[in-house]
Protein backbone atom coordinates (compact mmCIF):
# COMPACT_ATOMS: atom_id res chain seq x y z
CA UNK A 1 0.00 0.00 0.00
CA UNK A 2 1.69 3.75 -1.11
CA UNK A 3 1.86 6.87 0.91
CA UNK A 4 -1.27 7.75 -1.44
CA UNK A 5 -3.58 4.71 0.09
CA UNK A 6 -5.87 5.93 3.10
CA UNK A 7 -5.86 3.74 6.24
CA UNK A 8 -7.87 1.14 6.50
CA UNK A 9 -8.56 -0.49 9.74
CA UNK A 10 -7.04 -3.33 10.96
CA UNK A 11 -8.09 -7.06 10.53
CA UNK A 12 -6.87 -10.36 11.98
CA UNK A 13 -5.48 -12.88 10.38
CA UNK A 14 -8.41 -15.08 9.67
CA UNK A 15 -10.53 -11.92 8.42
CA UNK A 16 -7.47 -10.36 5.82
CA UNK A 17 -7.68 -14.12 4.41
CA UNK A 18 -11.65 -13.68 4.38
CA UNK A 19 -11.50 -10.31 2.69
CA UNK A 20 -9.18 -11.57 -0.21
CA UNK A 21 -11.33 -14.51 -1.08
CA UNK A 22 -13.91 -11.85 -1.33
CA UNK A 23 -12.29 -9.12 -3.51
CA UNK A 24 -10.89 -11.49 -6.41
CA UNK A 25 -11.73 -9.33 -9.45
CA UNK A 26 -14.56 -8.79 -10.60
CA UNK A 27 -14.64 -9.66 -14.58
CA UNK A 28 -15.94 -7.09 -16.77
CA UNK A 29 -18.91 -9.16 -18.00
CA UNK A 30 -19.81 -10.46 -14.84
CA UNK A 31 -20.91 -6.57 -13.80
CA UNK A 32 -22.07 -6.05 -17.51
CA UNK A 33 -24.27 -8.85 -16.98
CA UNK A 34 -25.63 -7.62 -13.53
CA UNK A 35 -25.92 -3.64 -15.43
CA UNK A 36 -28.24 -4.99 -17.70
CA UNK A 37 -30.31 -6.45 -14.93
CA UNK A 38 -30.40 -4.09 -13.13
CA UNK A 39 -31.45 -1.59 -16.02
CA UNK A 40 -34.18 -4.13 -17.04
CA UNK A 41 -35.52 -4.09 -13.46
CA UNK A 42 -35.54 -0.19 -13.40
CA UNK A 43 -37.88 0.07 -16.80
CA UNK A 44 -40.29 -2.65 -15.88
CA UNK A 45 -40.78 -1.53 -12.48
CA UNK A 46 -39.62 2.17 -12.43
CA UNK A 47 -36.46 3.40 -11.29
CA UNK A 48 -37.94 4.57 -7.57
CA UNK A 49 -38.47 0.51 -6.59
CA UNK A 50 -35.65 -0.99 -8.06
CA UNK A 51 -33.29 1.13 -7.13
CA UNK A 52 -34.50 0.84 -3.34
CA UNK A 53 -34.78 -3.26 -3.76
CA UNK A 54 -31.37 -3.52 -5.23
CA UNK A 55 -29.55 -1.64 -2.38
CA UNK A 56 -32.00 -2.91 0.52
CA UNK A 57 -29.70 -5.42 1.56
CA UNK A 58 -26.48 -4.20 0.90
CA UNK A 59 -26.86 -1.36 2.65
CA UNK A 60 -27.90 -3.86 5.93
CA UNK A 61 -23.90 -5.14 5.62
CA UNK A 62 -22.61 -1.58 4.86
CA UNK A 63 -24.38 0.18 7.65
CA UNK A 64 -23.29 -2.88 10.06
CA UNK A 65 -19.54 -2.51 9.18
CA UNK A 66 -19.53 0.84 9.54
CA UNK A 67 -21.24 0.06 13.21
CA UNK A 68 -18.73 -1.93 13.28
CA UNK A 69 -15.81 0.06 11.86
CA UNK A 70 -14.83 -3.30 9.98
CA UNK A 71 -14.33 -3.08 6.07
CA UNK A 72 -15.44 -7.21 5.78
CA UNK A 73 -18.27 -6.66 2.95
CA UNK A 74 -19.11 -9.50 0.61
CA UNK A 75 -18.50 -9.77 -2.79
CA UNK A 76 -21.87 -10.05 -3.75
CA UNK A 77 -22.91 -6.37 -1.82
CA UNK A 78 -19.53 -5.46 -3.68
CA UNK A 79 -21.11 -6.08 -6.79
CA UNK A 80 -24.37 -4.56 -5.77
CA UNK A 81 -22.81 -1.17 -5.30
CA UNK A 82 -19.94 -1.47 -8.15
CA UNK A 83 -22.67 -1.92 -10.44
CA UNK A 84 -25.83 0.26 -8.69
CA UNK A 85 -23.00 3.26 -8.44
CA UNK A 86 -22.17 3.05 -11.91
CA UNK A 87 -26.17 3.30 -13.03
CA UNK A 88 -27.58 5.59 -10.51
CA UNK A 89 -25.84 8.05 -9.00
CA UNK A 90 -28.41 8.65 -6.31
CA UNK A 91 -27.34 5.24 -4.93
CA UNK A 92 -23.66 6.80 -4.84
CA UNK A 93 -25.01 9.95 -2.86
CA UNK A 94 -26.58 7.73 -0.24
CA UNK A 95 -23.57 6.24 0.93
CA UNK A 96 -21.88 9.39 1.20
CA UNK A 97 -24.71 10.53 3.26
CA UNK A 98 -24.13 7.08 5.38
CA UNK A 99 -20.45 8.42 5.99
CA UNK A 100 -21.59 11.93 6.63
CA UNK A 101 -24.40 11.75 8.74
CA UNK A 102 -24.30 8.75 11.37
CA UNK A 103 -27.41 6.33 11.55
CA UNK A 104 -28.36 7.28 14.44
CA UNK A 105 -29.54 11.02 12.54
CA UNK A 106 -30.22 9.54 8.95
CA UNK A 107 -31.43 5.71 9.69
CA UNK A 108 -31.16 3.22 6.30
CA UNK A 109 -35.11 4.42 5.95
CA UNK A 110 -33.56 7.45 4.96
CA UNK A 111 -30.89 6.22 2.75
CA UNK A 112 -33.51 3.88 1.01
CA UNK A 113 -35.37 6.64 0.39
CA UNK A 114 -32.49 9.06 -1.10
CA UNK A 115 -30.69 6.39 -2.98
CA UNK A 116 -34.50 5.64 -4.73
CA UNK A 117 -36.05 9.38 -4.77
CA UNK A 118 -32.97 11.74 -5.00
CA UNK A 119 -34.98 14.81 -4.66
CA UNK A 120 -36.78 15.02 -1.79
CA UNK A 121 -36.31 17.93 0.16
CA UNK A 122 -35.09 16.37 3.56
CA UNK A 123 -32.54 14.76 1.94
CA UNK A 124 -31.22 17.83 0.07
CA UNK A 125 -31.55 19.34 3.75
CA UNK A 126 -29.42 16.87 5.38
CA UNK A 127 -26.58 17.35 3.10
CA UNK A 128 -26.76 21.31 3.10
CA UNK A 129 -26.50 20.71 6.87
CA UNK A 130 -23.67 18.66 6.71
CA UNK A 131 -21.90 20.82 4.21
CA UNK A 132 -22.43 24.31 6.13
CA UNK A 133 -23.28 23.09 9.64
CA UNK A 134 -19.32 24.12 11.98
CA UNK A 135 -20.37 21.98 14.06
CA UNK A 136 -21.10 19.16 12.07
CA UNK A 137 -17.78 17.07 12.70
CA UNK A 138 -16.74 13.74 10.78
CA UNK A 139 -16.91 10.37 12.48
CA UNK A 140 -13.38 9.53 11.63
CA UNK A 141 -13.24 6.06 12.12
CA UNK A 142 -16.90 5.56 10.48
CA UNK A 143 -15.39 7.59 7.49
CA UNK A 144 -12.26 5.34 7.42
CA UNK A 145 -14.35 2.42 7.18
CA UNK A 146 -16.51 3.11 4.88
CA UNK A 147 -12.80 4.37 2.71
CA UNK A 148 -11.70 0.64 3.29
CA UNK A 149 -14.84 -1.05 1.88
CA UNK A 150 -14.63 1.67 -1.23
CA UNK A 151 -10.79 0.88 -1.63
CA UNK A 152 -12.11 -2.74 -1.91
CA UNK A 153 -14.73 -2.16 -4.45
CA UNK A 154 -12.34 0.00 -6.66
CA UNK A 155 -9.67 -2.67 -6.74
CA UNK A 156 -11.87 -5.53 -7.36
CA UNK A 157 -13.95 -3.40 -10.50
CA UNK A 158 -12.64 -2.75 -13.78
CA UNK A 159 -13.13 0.52 -15.26
CA UNK A 160 -15.60 1.87 -15.39
CA UNK A 161 -17.00 0.55 -11.85
CA UNK A 162 -14.18 1.53 -9.94
CA UNK A 163 -14.67 4.66 -10.96
CA UNK A 164 -17.42 6.00 -8.39
CA UNK A 165 -16.05 4.33 -5.73
CA UNK A 166 -12.89 6.41 -6.10
CA UNK A 167 -14.96 9.68 -6.71
CA UNK A 168 -16.34 8.74 -3.16
CA UNK A 169 -13.36 7.96 -1.68
CA UNK A 170 -12.10 11.55 -2.66
CA UNK A 171 -15.70 13.10 -1.16
CA UNK A 172 -14.72 11.35 1.76
CA UNK A 173 -11.41 12.31 2.36
CA UNK A 174 -12.35 15.50 1.46
CA UNK A 175 -15.07 16.22 4.41
CA UNK A 176 -12.20 14.66 6.68
CA UNK A 177 -9.85 17.55 5.68
CA UNK A 178 -7.33 15.15 4.17
CA UNK A 179 -4.76 16.51 1.38
CA UNK A 180 -4.88 13.06 -0.49
CA UNK A 181 -8.33 14.10 -1.72
CA UNK A 182 -6.85 15.63 -4.39
CA UNK A 183 -4.78 12.27 -5.40
CA UNK A 184 -7.90 10.13 -5.66
CA UNK A 185 -10.15 12.84 -7.50
CA UNK A 186 -7.40 12.89 -10.26
CA UNK A 187 -7.10 9.50 -10.10
CA UNK A 188 -10.92 9.63 -11.31
CA UNK A 189 -10.34 12.04 -13.64
CA UNK A 190 -7.51 10.08 -15.73
CA UNK A 191 -9.98 7.86 -15.88
CA UNK A 192 -13.36 9.57 -17.13
CA UNK A 193 -12.83 13.39 -17.31
CA UNK A 194 -16.33 13.21 -17.46
CA UNK A 195 -16.76 12.23 -13.67
CA UNK A 196 -18.35 15.76 -11.62
CA UNK A 197 -17.99 15.07 -8.16
CA UNK A 198 -13.93 14.03 -8.81
CA UNK A 199 -13.98 17.85 -10.46
CA UNK A 200 -15.44 19.45 -8.03
CA UNK A 201 -13.31 17.90 -5.29
CA UNK A 202 -10.24 18.54 -7.25
CA UNK A 203 -11.73 21.89 -7.93
CA UNK A 204 -12.40 22.63 -3.95
CA UNK A 205 -9.15 20.99 -2.77
CA UNK A 206 -7.27 23.01 -5.52
CA UNK A 207 -8.62 26.44 -4.17
CA UNK A 208 -8.33 25.38 -0.38
CA UNK A 209 -12.18 24.79 -0.17
CA UNK A 210 -12.99 22.86 2.69
CA UNK A 211 -16.43 21.60 4.81
CA UNK A 212 -17.43 24.06 7.46
CA UNK A 213 -15.93 22.20 10.47
CA UNK A 214 -12.57 22.99 9.09
CA UNK A 215 -13.06 26.49 9.80
CA UNK A 216 -14.68 26.16 13.07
Amino acid sequence: MNNNTPHKPRKSRHAKRHAAEQTEPFVFDELETRSQEFRNDRRLRGAQQANADWVAEPLDEWLSCLDAGNTDLGRETMAAFAVGMRETLSIRDALILSLVIDESRCPKSWLMEFAARPHLARTSELLTCAFEDEGMMPDKERCHAGIGMLLDIAEASPVPYCIQPLAVIAYTLWWLGDPRAMVFALRCLLLDEDCSLAAMIFSAADRGVAPAWCSG
